[in-house]
C-alpha cells in the first residue's frame, strides 16, 4: 500500500533535518528516499528547485522550501499542534524560526567543512552511496569530490569563514549552545513543554550537522548532555503532552539568546534590506526579477566583535512576511505584543522599514 507522503532527504542535510523532525512527530504515514542523482532531477523538475527536502503526496503533490511544507502539512495535520495562540509565543516562535534558518546556516557550514574528518569519516562515504547507489566506491568518491564537496565548500568564503574569523564564530557558537545547554535544563522544548516551529528550526543544524558530524559531536554536543537529550528526542519524534510557558510569558533562560537575535540579526536585517533597494535602483531591477540568493559580505556585531558575510536576500522576505502576520493581530494583541518588545527595547519591530516589497522565487526572494 502507497505511503502517504514520499519524502526526499539526506540524513546530513539541515533543512531535511529540520522537515523530518516534525512530519516524525505529526506522525504521519510516509517513506523515506535518499536522494540519487536521478531523484535530483525529478525534483527539480516538479518543483523548479534541485533541493532537498521535498515531500511528495500519494496523490502526486509536491511540497517544498520548509516554512511552507510545515505550514501546508500543519493545515492538513492538526493534531498534536504545535502551533502558538498567543502573541508574544507566535513572535518569538517565528522570529527564531527565521534565525535558525539563516544564522545557524555558518555555524553549520563551518562546523562540517573546516574541520575534514566530518568529510573523511562519514559524509564522503554517505553522501556518495547516496548519489550513486549502484557504482564502485572510487567512482562515488571521485564524484562527490567535485559534485558535492567543492560546490559546498565554495560557499564559505561568502559566509565569512576562513582563519580570520574561526574563533569569533566558534566562540559566539559555544555561547549559544551553552544558553541552550542551560536552557533545557529546565525546559522540554523551547517555549515551554511541547515543541513549536522554533524548535524544528533548531532541530536542522543541531540533527544534521552538530550531532551526526564527528567534530561537532564531540566537541560541541556530547559535553551538553540536556541539550543532547533534547535531539535525541526530536530525532525519535516523541510525543508531547505538555503546555506552553505559562500567561503567553517567554522563559528566562531564553531571553540571552533573544537579545543576540535582537542585536545582531535584526541590523543585519535591515543592512540587507538597504542593499537589496541600492542593487534594484542601480540594476533598474522591475517586479518578478530574483535577486541574487546573497548579498556582497555586510558586517554586523557578533558578540564582542564584527563578523561579515553574504546575507540572504530571502530572508528580508521572511521578515517582512513575519510582519505581516503580526500586523494582523487584533488590536489588543498587538498592544500586548508592543508592550512586551518595549520592555526587550524592541518598540519599533513593527513598523521596521525593511525595504521594497519582495516575494518568494524557489530559493531566493524577487521584487513583488
Amino acid at each position: 500500500m502507497k505511503h502517504d507522503y514520499t519524502f526526499y532527504g539526506w540524513q546530513a542535510s539541515y533543512f531535511a533535518g529540520k522537515a523530518r523532525g516534525y512530519i516524525k512527530y505529526k506522525g504521519l504515514d510516509f517513506e523515506e528516499k535518499e536522494i540519487n542523482l536521478f531523484d535530483f532531477k525529478k525534483i527539480s523538475k516538479a518543483t523548479k528547485r534541485a533541493a532537498m527536502p521535498a515531500i511528495e503526496s500519494k496523490q502526486g503533490e509536491w511540497l517544498s522550501d520548509t516554512p511552507l511544507i510545515i505550514e501546508e502539512l500543519e493545515k492538513r495535520h492538526p493534531t498534536p499542534s504545535i502551533l502558538t495562540t498567543t502573541p508574544v509565543q507566535t513572535f518569538v516562535a517565528e522570529l527564531l524560526h527565521n534565525w535558525f534558518d539563516d544564522a545557524w546556516m555558518t555555524v553549520a557550514l563551518h562546523s562540517r567543512w573546516s574541520y575534514n574528518e566530518n568529510w573523511e569519516k562519514l559524509n564522503r562515504d554517505e553522501s556518495g552511496k547516496a548519489l550513486l547507489p549502484f557504482a564502485p566506491k572510487f567512482i562515488r568518491n571521485r564524484l562527490v569530490e567535485s559534485f558535492f564537496k567543492q560546490r559546498m565548500t565554495q560557499h564559505l568564503p561568502n559566509q565569512g569563514i576562513g582563519p580570520e574569523s574561526i574563533g569569533l564564530l566558534e566562540k559566539w557558537s559555544q555561547t549559544l549552545l551553552d544558553i541552550l545547554e542551560q536552557h533545557f535544563t529546565q525546559q522540554g522544548y523551547l517555549l515551554g513543554e511541547r515543541p513549536t516551529v522554533a524548535d524544528f528550526a533548531l532541530f536542522g543544524p543541531m540533527f544534521g550537522h552538530l550531532n551526526r558530524d564527528p567534530w561537532p559531536k564531540r566537541e560541541w554536543l556530547d559535553p551538553r548532555p540536556h541539550l543532547q537529550k533534547w535531539v535525541e528526542k526530536m530525532a525519535r519524534g516523541d510525543k508531547a503532552s505538555g503546555h506552553l510557558y505559562p500567561n503567553d510569558e517567554i522563559p528566562a533562560t531564553l531571553l540571552p539568546m533573544l537579545k543576540m537575535v535582537f542585536d545582531e540579526y535584526l541590523p543585519l536585517m535591515q543592512a540587507t534590506a538597504n542593499e537589496i533597494k541600492t542593487m534594484a535602483n542601480e540594476q533598474g531591477l522591475e517586479s518578478g526579477h530574483p535577486l541574487p540568493r546573497t548579498t556582497e559580505k555586510l558586517g554586523f556585531k557578533m558578540l564582542d566583535g564584527m563578523f561579515c558575510r553574504g546575507s540572504f536576500t530571502y530572508s528580508v522576505w521572511r521578515m517582512q512576511r513575519l510582519q505581516n502576520m503580526l500586523n494582523r493581530f487584533n488590536q489588543q494583541d498587538k498592544a500586548t505584543l508592543i508592550n512586551w518588545l518595549a520592555t526587550q527595547g524592541q518598540t519599533d519591530f513593527l513598523t521596521i522599514d525593511y525595504g521594497l516589497k519582495l516575494q518568494r522565487k524557489g530559493l531566493t526572494a524577487a521584487l513583488a
